[in-house]
């Protein structure tokens, strides 16, 4: 008997309708699985915007041995740092941005003298990523009389590694999840493929291949992960635009999660054919111990 897609699919589609629980229950399952697949994926993605947009907007300090040459390190810091903003600044101006910066707990530097911190040059790193700005921060340390160079960005670091760990924690759920979400949709198409049990008898009775057999069962799989695929990325758009701007309202720096940038295309293609091939490889599951028994 011949492969012909058009008949078959046109038969996937009626036991669709005829058994609109299988249905409903398979592109449900597909549906949370890919949801909750995009929403881990968006959040790192977003994470990892925010940390290079952050890193942007740290100063690189330069602080100074006692005696080095402000001057001198300003100047050579400026050449290591070409096209950014460099200001030298001097242990009593670094003393009153501090006490300024305290306010009503500026009380605590009473007595403290300006020798108390080290001149120190700083850096503007605005636009940089972190990768960028850490290598900037190794350049800086030829400056002449440089003790010390800090970025301000200890927190980023650990949010760097945090989301180096869950991107190795997430393919390993994803790849449970997928397992997990084919079983339970196989065990939902199992249901489709005993009630036409008789059926599919009489077809290899008169000599239907298996494959000519299962092909109206894995396009029925795959039109229900293709269809909860696509319904779960285009839920996570439509979450993205209701939250977004809100998000970028409360949160200055969270403008630069745009679409593209926790949701790109190739994602949200990726969502929707990895719906698809789920609820294909379910179908498969669901089929393999059947047709052997028959």
């Amino acid at each position: 008997m011949a492969f012909r897609p058009v008949h078959f699919t046109r038969r996937a589609l009626e036991a669709m309708v005829r058994g609109p629980y299988v249905t409903l229950t398979g592109t449900a399952t597909v549906f949370v699985a890919v949801l909750l697949t995009g929403l881990f994926a968006a959040a790192l993605l977003g994470g990892e915007r925010l940390l290079h947009a952050w890193a942007g907007e740290v100063r690189l300090s330069v602080y100074l041995s006692p005696g080095a040459d402000l001057e001198q390190a300003r100047a050579a810091a400026a050449a290591l740092a070409p096209g950014r903003a460099v200001e030298a600044v001097p242990a009593a101006e670094a003393l009153r941005r501090l006490t300024a910066s305290l306010g009503e707990q500026a009380g605590l530097l009473d007595g403290v003298g300006a020798d108390a911190l080290p001149d120190a040059v700083e850096v503007a790193a605005g636009g940089l990523g972190l990768d960028d700005a850490r290598a900037l921060a190794a350049r800086l340390r030829q400056v002449p009389g440089a003790a010390e160079v800090d970025f301000g960005t200890a927190w980023l670091e650990r949010l760097e590694a945090f989301l180096r760990r869950a991107r190795a924690v997430g393919l390993a759920l994803l790849a449970l999840m997928a397992l997990a979400t084919a079983v339970l949709v196989s065990n939902t198409l199992r249901l489709a493929i005993f009630a036409r049990r008789e059926e599919i008898e009489i077809m290899k009775l008169v000599g239907a291949t298996d494959a000519f057999v299962a092909a109206p069962f894995l396009i029925e799989g795959f039109l229900q992960g293709l269809l909860g695929g696509g319904l779960a990325a285009a839920a996570l758009v439509g979450l993205h635009a209701a939250l977004a701007p809100r998000l970028a309202a409360a949160v200055g720096l969270a403008a630069p999660l745009g679409l593209q940038a926790v949701l790109p295309w190739p994602l949200l293609l990726g969502l929707w054919g990895g719906g698809a091939a789920v609820g294909l490889l379910a179908s498969g599951l669901a089929l393999a111990r059947f047709i052997r028994r028959v």
